[in-house]
Formats: C-alpha cells, sequence, structure tokens
C-alpha cells in the first residue's frame, strides 16, 4: 500500500478508537464539473475534486490531515494525495504545531502562509483542480505572555501555482527559517522585530548559501486603554522591513484608526520597493469589493514597485443607514520613464431603516489602473433584497461599469433571485461586456470580433441539517481576477454544469 495512503488509513483506525472525551471533526468538500474551458478544451470533461479533512482534539492536543483528490475522466491527470498533516500542542501561553501550518509575521510584511477557505482553482498549466495554500511543512513555537511574545518557525513553503501530485515536481524546494520577538512595556505599547531567512536545496540535498533574508522592526500603540478615551478609540500600527541579502529592497507599512460612535476613520500607507522574498504577502492597501464586477478589476499589488496610501470613513445614521467612503491611491514606478498610476474613490451607502423586511445597498465607484490599461472606470450598483410574502426574500443586483482602455467598454452584471424560508435559493445571473479582450478571438488572427458577449447562468442552493450545502451551477461562469481576504488569484472561465457539496460535522 502506497505511503500516504496507508497514513491515512492508520490515523483513521487512530480515530476510531479515541478515548470517549476527545472531538472528532470530519469535514469535505465535493466539486464536480460536466463541461469545457473555453479556448482550451474542444470538447467536453467530466471532472472531480475531492478535499477530507479529519482533526482530531483531546484537551491541549490536536491531530490533522487533508487529502485531496482530483480526477479528469479520458485523461492522465488523475491523484491522490495526502496534502497536510499536523500535531497541535496547547498549553497556556505555549503552542507548538508540528507538519503543516500557517503563520504571520508583524503584517506580512517578511513572512505570512495563509490558505483560501473554500477556494478551488484548476491550474492553466497542469490543468488540475486544487486548493491554493501556501502553507509551510515544518514546525513552529510560539510563547505569549503579559510582556513577552516570542515566535520561532521553520520548515519548507509550498509553491502555492503548483497542484499537489504532480509527478515528478517538488512543490517544496527551499527551507524557511525566521522568528519575531515583542516587548510590551506597558499593556497598550508594543515594539518588536522580524527575520526571516530563505534557503534554497541543491540537488543532493544539501542546504547552500542564502537565497534571500530580510528584517523588519514594528511598533503598535492602542490610544484608547493608553489615554483612556473613553467611547473614542485609537490605534497606530508602523512596521519597516528591509532585505539583509545582495539585494537592495524595503518595506514600509503604516496605519492607524480612530472614531466614536458614529464616526470611524482608517488611514493606511505603503512604500515597497523590491520586496519579493516569495514567502511574504504585505498589506495591499486596496478595498476588497463584494461587488463582482469591481473585485474582478480590483488592481493587483506589486511589491516589486508600489507606494500608496488608503483612506476609509464610515458614518452612521442612527435607524437610517451607514454611508462609506474610500480613497486608494498606488504609484508603480517599473523605469525612470515608465510610471503608472491606480486610483479609486468609492461611495456606498446601506440603508437600514426597513431591516429586517427590507435592505438596500447603493454604490458609486470611479478611478483608473494603469497597470491594466485602464485610464479611466465609471462603475455603480444597486442592491435589493425584500420580503415578497412570509419568509421569503427576492433580491436583485445590478452593476454596470463604463471603462475606457481604450477602447471604450462597457460591463453588465445582473442577479435575479429567491430564497425559501427552508434554506433553499434560485438565483439567474448575466454577465455582459463589450471589452475587446474578451469578444475578440484570438484564434482568428486575421479578423478583430466586435459588439458584445453574454455569460447566462443559473445557480441552485440548499442548506440542511446545520451540516450540509449544496450548490449546482449551469451555464456560463466568466473568467479572471477574484479576490479573497485580500488575495487576488486567476479563475478560468467555464462552459457546463457544476456541483458543489460540503459537509461538516
Amino acid at each position: 500500500m502506497p505511503v500516504r495512503k496507508s497514513s491515512l488509513v492508520v490515523l483513521v483506525l487512530l480515530l476510531s478508537s479515541a478515548p470517549a472525551g476527545a472531538q472528532i471533526t470530519v469535514s469535505s468538500l465535493t466539486e464536480m464539473q460536466r463541461g469545457r474551458i473555453p479556448g482550451a478544451d474542444s470538447t467536453a470533461l467530466s471532472t472531480l475534486y475531492e478535499q477530507f479533512n479529519v482533526d482530531y482534539a483531546n484537551n491541549d492536543l490536536q491531530a490533522g490531515l487533508r487529502a485531496e483528490v482530483f480526477n479528469a475522466w479520458g485523461t492522465d491527470r488523475g491523484m491522490v494525495h495526502l496534502s497536510q498533516k499536523f500535531i497541535r500542542w496547547t498549553h497556556g501561553s505555549t503552542y507548538l504545531v508540528a507538519g503543516n501550518y500557517y503563520a504571520i509575521l508583524g503584517r506580512g510584511l517578511t513572512l505570512r502562509a495563509f490558505e483560501l477557505p473554500g477556494v478551488v482553482l484548476e491550474s492553466q498549466v497542469f490543468r488540475r483542480r486544487y486548493t491554493p495554500s501556501r502553507d509551510i511543512e515544518g514546525s513552529l513555537a510560539s510563547w505569549t505572555g503579559d510582556r513577552t511574545e516570542i515566535k520561532a518557525l521553520i520548515g519548507r513553503p509550498v509553491k502555492s501555482d503548483i497542484p499537489p501530485g504532480v509527478p515528478n515536481v517538488d512543490r517544496r524546494q527551499d527551507w524557511v527559517a525566521g522568528g519575531e520577538v515583542s516587548l510590551r512595556p506597558v499593556s497598550p505599547l508594543k515594539a518588536g522585530a522580524t527575520f526571516v531567512r530563505l534557503l534554497p536545496r541543491n540537488a543532493d540535498e544539501s542546504l547552500s548559501a542564502d537565497k534571500s533574508q530580510a528584517w523588519s522592526g514594528l511598533a503598535e500603540v492602542d490610544f484608547t486603554s493608553l489615554l483612556g478615551l473613553g467611547e473614542t478609540y485609537g490605534s497606530f500600527y508602523g512596521e519597516y522591513a528591509k532585505r539583509a541579502d545582495d539585494e537592495e529592497g524595503h518595506g514600509l507599512y503604516l496605519s492607524g484608526n480612530a472614531g466614536g460612535s458614529r464616526l470611524g476613520i482608517s488611514l493606511e500607507y505603503k512604500d515597497y520597493d523590491n520586496f519579493v522574498l516569495e514567502v511574504n504577502d504585505p498589506p495591499s492597501l486596496v478595498r476588497e469589493h463584494t461587488s463582482v464586477i469591481l473585485n474582478r478589476s480590483t488592481h493587483v499589488l506589486l511589491p516589486a514597485t508600489e507606494r500608496g496610501y488608503q483612506i476609509e470613513a464610515t458614518y452612521t445614521l442612527p435607524a437610517l443607514a451607514t454611508l462609506t467612503a474610500n480613497l486608494s491611491y498606488a504609484r508603480n514606478d517599473l523605469t525612470e520613464d515608465l510610471i503608472r498610476v491606480f486610483k479609486e474613490r468609492y461611495l456606498g451607502v446601506d440603508f437600514e431603516k426597513f431591516l429586517p423586511s427590507f435592505s438596500a445597498t447603493v454604490f458609486y465607484d470611479w478611478g483608473q489602473d494603469e497597470l491594466k490599461g485602464i485610464s479611466k472606470h465609471r462603475t455603480g450598483g444597486l442592491l435589493l433584497e425584500g420580503a415578497a410574502w412570509p419568509n421569503h426574500t427576492l433580491g436583485l443586483d445590478f452593476q454596470v461599469q463604463r471603462a475606457t482602455r481604450p477602447p471604450s467598454f462597457t460591463d453588465i452584471y445582473t442577479a435575479l433571485s429567491w430564497q425559501h424560508p427552508l434554506g433553499v435559493s434560485i438565483a439567474l445571473i448575466l454577465d455582459r461586456t463589450s471589452d475587446p479582450l474578451e469578444v475578440d478571438d484570438p484564434t482568428t488572427l486575421t479578423q478583430i470580433e466586435t459588439g458584445a458577449r453574454t455569460w447566462w447562468a443559473a445557480t441552485l442552493s440548499a442548506r440542511f441539517a446545520g451540516r450540509y450545502e449544496a450548490l449546482l451551477f449551469a451555464g456560463r461562469r466568466r473568467g479572471g481576477t477574484a479576490c479573497t481576504s485580500g488575495t487576488c488569484y486567476q479563475v478560468l472561465p467555464f462552459k457546463g454544469l457544476e456541483i458543489r457539496f460540503t459537509t461538516h460535522f
């Protein structure tokens, strides 16, 4: 029996004989598709992706594993892979983990290991579906006291753009070691430092010279408790990072927020220069939108060269609405003569006067993203939800964007939805664009297609027993950028039928 399969069997046997006080959690995500990727597949394919997680907890001890399965019928791209396994021990202020883990040093300028829960991607190179994860395989130890915080880690980071189980491909070629030390002379004040060192591995499996290393210094102040501000709050965080190898580079991140019972303001500043460390993920300072069109056109951070800021303010009108205003700016000096600018201004109103029977959100957004060739854009949207009859909800989501690359083009997104009180919902989705990059067929080199392109789709979702959720998608899905938790990734277009089923028990 293969080692990975035998490891799975052994753990299942151990869990089945666990003591009575232990808790076992099992969750799974299954996604089946019947369809094709336009422009890549000539015929429809049937694929299956399965993610299976088992977690065991007994007092201070936790253990778990993740298995991923993929199969594309009629191809040789199938795989069964034990992608994660871990054991953790927590006791008071002490935390130890061996195996696969996630971690962050400071605010991620020097290191951030994370995953995007619930996201399933398909690699355009390897044509396999998988869960994107930037975990580390190794060990981590941390201790948190009243005045001191210490964290140390070592392990092999994964190359998250490569799916697991690809033959003859090593996803973990390098080693990383790092840590963080922070002191709190008084509770509202914190000062500390982080350090990371990336080591490549030679073919003979011996560690070679430094690949890259960096350090950072950080400071945090909570003015609310320091000054006794009462209902008014305020805080500040600053972190400066610098490369400690032969490369010149630095990263600076500053943030502050203040407010009271109705008004809240946050300010952030970034300055990144040649600060791509493979294991870091600096704050992007770009608003994460729930709007489909705005999320798809989000500016993607370039830590190699980017400076900018973000300012956001919210104001609450009691029993009426919440107003949100956001201003984001970034500048990329690609060369001395090649400068690209990103600007975005957002205004949104969430009406609350008629809750829970009726809700409404209105937004308007305008700006430019020269990295994508967009010299200007104007985007607006309206989201309405109301009770049509007792316990049934109808919804309308309408968004439109006018952008200039050039030439100018229009994007329209509309969704009509109905939700049953038992947890069943149905939606009809229209996605339409006149963007030449989408309308023109790249396979017809001598002809330029114009006009507009439309994607129609329908979804059916259901939740039941508090543990199961099913989602059915039928139709066409537009590809492009999508962003979750400040991280952006590429979604491939799809035409066909997709079923997603999640369980948790």
